[in-house]
């Protein structure tokens, strides 16, 4: 997925557009399993968000797409 997340527009915002774009492949039949749709989000952050991107993908256990969005917004 050729996207990188911008640093003058929200993270939470930007979340939302992939997970939309997900979306629309379900629709279509092609589904992403979520952790690789949670990983694709994380390598997406802008650079200001890496530490705490590396943090995510670096904590026990399996991070879900809520999970993602609730550390998005604690953030």
């Amino acid at each position: 997925m050729r996207y990188q997340m911008v640093e003058d527009r929200s993270v939470a915002e930007q979340t939302h557009e992939i997970i939309n774009l997900e979306h629309a492949l379900a629709d279509a039949e092609m589904k992403l399993p979520e952790k690789f749709l949670v990983m694709s989000i994380v390598d997406k952050f802008p650079k200001s968000w890496e530490n705490f991107g590396m943090t995510l993908k670096h904590q026990k256990g399996r991070l879900s797409l809520d999970d993602l969005m609730i550390a998005i917004s604690i953030e």
